[in-house]
């Protein structure tokens, strides 16, 4: 999709995370602001730390899921139990 262009071959340097929100910070300040309207984020914690530092290669958003590829075919999913998922990316 169009709207991950620029976030695309970026490192990731960090993850903030809330109860209705995830902030993936990626370098040159591009920013990956998940949210969840009317239910609740869902993804492997562990994960965080497993793909911290690695490049985002690619990105697939359907129906309630993200799933962010990683070099080395890392695979970060999150989905949405209930409830919408919002994803924007913002590249600067």
């Amino acid at each position: 999709m169009a709207k991950f262009d620029g976030i695309k071959g970026q490192e990731l340097l960090d993850v903030e995370k809330t109860r209705y929100e995830l902030t993936l910070i990626l370098k040159d300040n591009r920013y990956l602001f998940i949210k969840v309207k009317n239910g609740q984020l869902t993804m492997d914690a562990a994960m965080f730390e497993s793909v911290k530092g690695q490049e985002l290669v690619d990105v697939e958003e359907n129906n309630n899921e993200l799933k962010l590829k990683f070099k080395d075919d890392k695979l970060f999913s999150i989905k949405v139990d209930s409830g919408q998922l919002v994803v924007d990316s913002l590249p600067e």
